[in-house]
């Protein structure tokens, strides 16, 4: 979702570290964050990679972070793990396994003083090709919060804010307006944490 694949699959390489594809929510955060605050210089970058689970990417964040030295992360990640349960294994554990690797994540960037926005999953089409269960997603979105809250981590509940008729026809990634949304609901969080009023 953060390197911005539709449902079409999208077959990319190694990237440099920028904004990336101009379908992808880091891009048009980008654009948005670029006309919103014209006198300043902000640069967002996206390092997500498709295809990849939360509980392999501990140590990429690890150094992903230590390259690029953000001023804030935007973190959305977990669905390619509720999205591939082995045989037998219960939700429970992959949603408490998935979680906790987000946690080493929250506290990896805490460790460097860098604040975390950690968002949970966007609704899934139940029955999609590529939706999770319901249940999966509901019981990940409830951890996260909590995790979020006990560790610091600054909740933007995407969840309730996007809409399912702006995810694609493979029940999970969203649309190109749906991205459009997503970005849009990262800069209201931005605008609300570090915009300050203006005096009089």
């Amino acid at each position: 979702m953060t390197e911005g694949t539709t449902s079409t699959p999208v077959t990319t390489g190694l990237f440099a570290l920028d904004a990336g594809l101009a379908r992808s929510y880091p891009f048009k955060l980008q654009t948005l964050t670029t006309q919103r605050y014209s006198g300043q210089t902000i640069q967002v970058l996206n390092a997500g990679h498709a295809g990849n689970k939360a509980i392999d990417d501990r140590s990429r964040f690890s150094s992903v972070i230590g390259d690029a030295k953000p001023q804030l992360v935007l973190l959305l990640e977990g669905a390619n793990d509720l999205n591939a349960l082995l045989p037998g294994e219960s939700i429970n554990a992959r949603v408490t396994e998935t979680v906790s690797a987000l946690e080493d994540m929250v506290k990896d960037a805490g460790f460097r003083g860098i604040p975390v926005m950690l968002a949970t999953l966007p609704p899934q089409r139940a029955g999609a090709p590529k939706a999770a269960t319901a249940t999966a997603v509901d019981r990940f979105n409830v951890a996260v919060k909590d995790m979020a809250a006990k560790k610091g981590a600054q909740l933007v509940d995407v969840n309730t804010l996007l809409s399912l008729s702006e995810i694609g026809q493979d029940g999970l990634h969203p649309t190109e307006a749906g991205y459009q949304h997503l970005a849009e609901i990262w800069l209201d969080v931005i605008k609300t944490k570090y915009e300050k009023a203006a005096t009089p």
